[in-house]
């Protein structure tokens, strides 16, 4: 419209840029919070840096298929075994951030491992935790007929044959391998770890006498020990196992000070949206509240534990922290 011969009226244009601008602003920041109602939309991968039968394996497998029943979507788990579980962790952290390839692991493999060898990979920087699954204790195991009735036989065994006792551990660098190498330094024992990819081969070493004693998760001791194929001698988390009462601690078992307790978690890469993470951490709180999930995790001997992101990002610094610590005043190296 035009008036007295004046030239047209016309917005200045950082006015009409203006709603534009705010309209596709608005646009963007809604996108991260409408892909996580979405999400997922197609099958979810969760990555064990394991072999298949232990305690993690286990746990893992249990989640997932209350996952699929509860996302509609098919929730996985895919093996990925060798190195203390680095093989795998590693998998993860290169993984495009959008919550469909996911870590369940033991803390050792993130706590322990990038302490003792060149992991590639910085765990409070490249992951992304989601929550705490479970705890437990590690257990120190004797194939049942063995003349090694307690803990304090395995020490006198160890003292008198200097580098003869072998005993089986998950690998170079987890928490098992650790555990040993402290249980050693601690008593001034000569004994030789000999490394498997899981726990279930792990413990299935000790049964099958391929080696004189085992230190592993609980759970693939369980069905060894109910077969009286296995004795356990002792727990070494702080408390005795639930499923496991007559059984010391190793404290209890004449070891003081000697307390390790095992944890299994949940991660994504780092990167993975916050609302993506926090949607996880809700699906796997209500997963673990299920009875039959529950009766699940108690029979692979641990008690379920589920957190918040930023409470299990607070243990795994915490942990990363201690277990640094425990591993300079050891003195362990790997050849």
């Amino acid at each position: 419209m035009q008036r007295n011969g004046s030239t047209p009226f016309r917005l200045p244009a950082r006015y009409i840029l203006a709603p534009t601008l705010t309209a596709a602003t608005a646009l963007a920041l809604a996108a991260p919070a409408a892909h996580a109602q979405r999400y997922p939309e197609r099958p979810v991968q969760i990555i064990v840096p394991y072999a298949p039968g232990g305690s993690v394996d286990v746990i893992a497998r249990s989640l997932a298929q209350k996952l699929t029943e509860r996302m509609g979507q098919t929730v996985f788990i895919e093996n990925r075994a060798g190195a203390g579980g680095t093989i795998g962790v590693s998998a993860v952290t290169r993984a495009k951030p959008d919550g469909y390839t996911l870590l369940l692991t033991s803390l050792g493999a993130v706590t322990v491992t990038v302490h003792l060898t060149k992991a590639g990979y910085d765990p409070l920087k490249d992951l992304a935790p989601i929550s705490l699954l479970a705890t437990s204790g590690l257990v120190l195991s004797v194939k049942e007929d063995s003349p090694i009735r307690s803990v304090r036989d395995l020490i006198a065994a160890a003292k008198a044959r200097p580098g003869t006792i072998n005993y089986s551990v998950t690998g170079v660098g987890s928490q098992t391998f650790l555990a040993g190498e402290l249980l050693k330094r601690s008593l001034n024992l000569d004994m030789v770890p000999v490394q498997y990819k899981g726990g279930g081969p792990a413990a299935a070493a000790v049964a099958a006498g391929e080696v004189q004693a085992g230190i592993t998760d609980s759970g693939p001791i369980q069905p060894l020990l109910q077969s009286k194929r296995v004795r356990v001698l002792a727990v070494t988390g702080s408390q005795r196992a639930s499923a496991m009462p007559d059984v010391p601690t190793m404290e209890e078992a004449g070891v003081p000070g000697f307390k390790i307790d095992s944890a299994i978690a949940l991660f994504a890469p780092a990167g993975t949206p916050p609302e993506i993470v926090d949607k996880l951490n809700a699906e796997v709180a209500a997963a673990l509240k299920s009875p039959d999930l529950v009766d699940r995790v108690h029979a692979a001997s641990h008690d379920p534990k589920p957190n918040s992101p930023a409470e299990m990002k607070a243990m795994l610094k915490s942990e990363f922290d201690r277990w640094g610590a425990m591993v300079r005043e050891a003195g362990v190296k790997l050849e």
